[in-house]
């Protein structure tokens, strides 16, 4: 909100500040609205490269989304125009991020993602192929090489590094479009040894325009850290199978991959913090039944029930679960009962992907769930309609202008 009001105005822009009665520049929306796609960790996400070790899972969608967005509206563009500009954009960063493998320590927000908007601002904006090669080369110019351990300690600036690359897709598709000169070979450089640690250029190009990465995407059913979500949903089926008082409990175990693992602080400070921690998210899921946007706000962290049930919650790696990993991401949760009893459910992966999607019934849930706070029932459901049938939509700002809170 602070970000919104410092960089947004009352009219006489050209790009809707979502969820705020502002407008801003085509940076600053991008900018914006990146940031706040990615601030309650529900954003969907692309599978992680193949091969070992495991590495965090991709999310093209709020760096495309945000950047594409407000190209459309800025250019008054159709559903379709916007539609393919996605699908376009999706596909040439994902397909570098399957090609290369980031170094493990850093977060892969505001790295090959940026490739994916610059695309689809150049898609909408019109470029020819030389402009378009151009523009992806100046996109991997402008990556970040951001650290995870922010993440993990709960610290903010986590969430503007996709802001930063929807922003850094736009000037991208400036900057080529001002004749700035990228390197020739940026994508070997500084995919081949600066931030990954290698590159396979066939891989790049495999099915190209026959298989679309887009489709092999994921949505989050938890609000929170993807590796973390094995857990939660192991949770989730103990109770549904074993309803328990949580007073009742007195210990959990959890069994797990190693980055998941990782992710074992009981006690976390922040909402961010939270997100990364499988303790507090296998005892919200136990206390409370969901692990959702309102489980990981501020005052959600001081419920002295999901405090108490979180600091019995020890997390262990299995190095059996480590080794089937990446097609594989299980997870164990074993509660042992005060009245000594003992319950346990194992998960062999978390839900949302390919090969177990998630409902479209249980996606208008969330989503409504997330917008109805904001732009009130009637205009989510307006905007469920027209996103439906995104092809029909002649000019994108039909759509934009649902994003607006009513006037009260």
């Amino acid at each position: 909100y602070i970000l919104a009001s410092r960089l947004g105005r009352r009219d006489g822009a050209p790009c809707t500040l979502i969820g705020r009665d502002l407008r801003s520049s085509m940076l600053n929306a991008a900018l914006v609205n990146g940031t706040a796609a990615t601030w309650l960790d529900f954003d969907p996400g692309h599978r992680p490269p193949p091969g070992k070790p495991l590495l965090p899972a991709a999310h093209p969608a709020v760096h495309l989304v945000p950047s594409a967005l407000a190209a459309a509206e800025a250019m008054r563009v159709s559903g379709t125009e916007l539609l393919t500009a996605l699908v376009v954009g999706y596909d040439v960063g994902a397909r570098i991020g399957m090609a290369s493998r980031l170094r493990a320590e850093v977060h892969p927000h505001g790295t090959y993602h940026n490739v994916s908007a610059a695309s689809a601002v150049a898609r909408i904006k019109g470029a020819d192929l030389k402009r378009m090669k151009k523009t992806i080369r100046m996109g991997i110019h402008l990556e970040i090489m951001p650290s995870f351990e922010n993440a993990l300690q709960g610290r903010t600036v986590r969430n503007v590094y996709a802001g930063v690359g929807a922003a850094a897709g736009i000037l991208a598709a400036q900057l080529a479009i001002a004749d700035f000169i990228p390197e020739q070979n940026v994508l070997g450089s500084i995919y081949g040894g600066i931030i990954s640690l290698c590159l396979d250029p066939e891989r790049v190009v495999k099915g190209l325009g026959r298989q679309y990465e887009i489709t092999k995407g994921f949505i989050k059913p938890f609000a929170m850290c993807r590796f973390a979500h094995p857990a939660v949903e192991a949770a989730e089926g103990l109770i549904k199978k074993n309803p328990i008082d949580p007073g009742d409990i007195e210990r959990v175990d959890v069994m797990t991959f190693d980055w998941a693992a990782v992710l074992n602080d009981p006690a976390p400070e922040t909402d961010l913090a939270a997100k990364f921690s499988v303790p507090w998210g296998v005892a919200s899921m136990l206390v409370n039944g969901s692990a959702g946007a309102e489980d990981f706000r501020s005052k959600a962290l001081q419920d002295d029930r999901v405090r108490a049930v979180a600091a019995r919650v020890h997390v262990k790696e299995d190095p059996r679960y480590t080794a089937v990993t990446p097609q594989e991401r299980p997870a164990q949760v074993t509660v042992k009962t005060r009245q000594g009893k003992t319950y346990t459910y194992e998960v062999k992966r978390s839900g949302g992907g390919p090969g177990a999607p998630l409902p479209q019934d249980k996606i208008n849930q969330k989503f409504r769930s997330l917008a109805e706070p904001v732009i009130g029932q009637e205009q989510a459901e307006a905007l469920i309609s027209k996103v439906e049938k995104l092809e029909a939509t002649t000019d994108i700002r039909d759509i934009t202008k649902l994003l607006i809170p009513p006037v009260s």
